[in-house]
């Protein structure tokens, strides 16, 4: 039978291990409402944008990322030809470069919804229309990225 003595411990432990628990959750969740925010702020510049100005056009988009100058990219997969020049003939630039279908002319600067301002450079065969492909530096980066739905601002060409 326990002791009134160990049944405080006892007790004591189990409540410190409960706070820790709920200020470990507390700051998850300022964490993520943080990111939130950050994301709203986002959304509502690039809405800005989009009804401010002829300039910029959005549009929702499957977005993806490619490392076709990564030591370990695969040919046929992550690149075919040469890895560090684009189908555009430029060089690839990892942060910088996007492939997109033949919908979207080369030369045109994309912002991407918390990865930045990109310019479409190159092609791939499995982008659509509907697609971006961002080069990134690693196919560890690419693979955990994975395919996400984002705001793509496209900044129209000056005539």
């Amino acid at each position: 039978m326990l002791t009134v003595k160990q049944l405080l411990l006892i007790t004591s432990l189990v409540l410190l291990f409960v706070l820790r628990s709920a200020t470990n959750l507390s700051a998850q969740v300022h964490q993520y409402r943080q990111a939130a925010l950050h994301a709203e702020k986002e959304m509502q510049e690039a809405r800005r944008l989009s009804f401010a100005s002829e300039q910029y056009v959005t549009q929702i988009m499957k977005v993806t990322k490619y490392a076709p100058t990564a030591p370990d990219a695969v040919p046929g997969h992550d690149y075919t030809g040469d890895p560090r020049i684009t189908a555009s003939g430029e060089k690839v630039v990892p942060g910088k470069t996007a492939a997109a279908g033949p919908n979207i002319p080369f030369g045109t600067e994309i912002y991407v919804e918390g990865q930045g301002w990109y310019i479409v450079q190159d092609r791939g065969s499995g982008i659509g229309p509907n697609n971006i492909d961002l080069a990134c530096s690693s196919r560890e980066e690419a693979i955990e990225f994975g395919q996400q739905e984002l705001l793509v601002v496209f900044k129209k060409p000056q005539d």
